[in-house]
């Protein structure tokens, strides 16, 4: 954990010296000393620059932890938030919001309420057949189609807002402030606080549930809380950044190919993995073609979806 550390103290200043506005490492140690800058390298560096970087590193540690819990609880590499509808639901209450002319704080209850719609649905086929995990996963792919086409309902009816409403989809980070921060902040820190006190639990949870529940677990109580957690870790991020995948499938996996696979191990390291994935993607996104900005969203799928076909054949390969 301790390389992840050191990669993310320096990627952060690398991140935040480099952008447009010639605003760079001197700008930076000048305002670290006490020093005057002007109004504008200012407001670039701590309205523009800073929130944008520590949304990237929350939103990252959200979604990667977020699909470490599913991947516990569901017992299956390749569970995530968007397996079980959970981004794209988070995303239709967010976009019904954004229709409506709603603010950031108004976008993230929706996108909550949305989401935890959702998670009620998901609990129906676990009621009946006794929690099982895979009805609840067969449950959330249902309700993820019927997610995604009441979204793509939504920008058939955006009318002028249609390209705002595709580009913020896309997922990306210009439009964080630091209103917005503090809201991925309290949530985050919340919803982590929860997992780690469920550590134990999740780790029972990889004996089944047949032996989870032989081991004391409350598998009722401990699915519901855990799903929530992950319904309010994705809401939040989704309602803020828009949607971007693979990030809770891929970090998880990969932190589990490199150690323990002990929750007390993998949850921190889930968190630090998916925070330095976007930090670097969005880095990647608006320094790659001048002048414009590649969506957060789009990176992240070009890199996850090869590595989801690896994470299929080599599932196919063990099972053989």
């Amino acid at each position: 954990m301790k390389y992840l550390i050191i990669t993310l103290l320096l990627a952060v200043p690398v991140a935040w010296s480099i952008g447009s506005g010639g605003t760079g490492f001197a700008e930076i140690l000048q305002l670290l000393r006490g020093e005057e800058i002007s109004a504008v390298q200012k407001t670039i560096l701590l309205d523009l620059r800073l929130p944008r970087i520590l949304g990237a590193l929350l939103v990252g540690g959200m979604l990667s932890s977020s699909g470490c819990a599913a991947q516990n609880l569901f017992r299956n590499d390749l569970a995530s938030p968007h397996v079980l509808g959970c981004v794209n639901a988070a995303a239709l209450g967010a976009v019904a919001a954004l229709l409506c002319g709603a603010g950031s704080v108004m976008m993230g209850i929706s996108a909550l309420a949305a989401t935890l719609i959702t998670l009620v649905i998901l609990l129906i086929p676990g009621y009946f057949s006794r929690w099982e995990s895979s009805s609840m996963i067969l449950g959330g792919v249902a309700v993820n189609a019927c997610c995604a086409a009441l979204s793509s309902g939504a920008l058939y009816l955006a009318d002028e807002r249609l390209n705002t409403l595709v580009f913020w989809l896309l997922g990306g980070f210009w439009r964080m402030g630091w209103q917005e921060v503090l809201l991925l902040l309290g949530s985050a820190l919340a919803g982590w606080g929860v997992l780690f006190g469920l550590r134990n639990e999740m780790d029972m949870l990889l004996l089944g549930d047949r032996g989870a529940a032989m081991a004391g677990v409350s598998l009722k109580k401990v699915k519901i809380l855990v799903l929530t957690v992950i319904a309010l870790l994705t809401a939040v991020a989704v309602s803020c950044c828009g949607v971007i995948g693979f990030v809770g499938l891929a970090i998880p996996h990969i932190v589990r190919l490199t150690g323990s696979g002990r929750f007390a191990y993998l949850l921190p390291r889930s968190i630090l993995g998916g925070a330095l994935l976007l930090l670097l993607a969005d880095l990647a996104g608006r320094t790659i073609v001048p002048q414009r900005e590649i969506p957060v969203g789009i990176i992240t799928a070009l890199a996850g979806a090869p590595f989801f076909f690896f994470l299929l054949i080599r599932k196919r390969a063990d099972n053989a």
